[in-house]
């Protein structure tokens, strides 16, 4: 008798186990996947760092902003 339920624990262990084991896989490939790295640019007038999609480009130059584009231009 205790053979059979030391076997019967053993099912349920290893069950149990490959259960935990299929619901982490699920999980990993419903997870978004991570964004891309960009490129960092800074600003022309106040040197600040910002991603590049996120820049003004104007006559070969990045702004983080309109205001310092045109007081960039107004200055040179």
């Amino acid at each position: 008798m205790a053979k059979i339920l030391l076997i019967a624990l053993a099912f349920a262990a290893v069950f149990w186990l490959l259960r935990k084991h299929r619901r982490r896989a699920d999980h990993d490939a419903q997870r978004p996947p991570d964004p891309q790295a960009e490129d960092m640019v800074d600003c022309a007038h106040c040197g600040v760092h910002l991603p590049r999609g996120e820049g003004i480009l104007s006559a070969a130059r990045y702004f983080c902003s309109v205001e310092h584009e045109r007081e960039f231009r107004a200055k040179h």
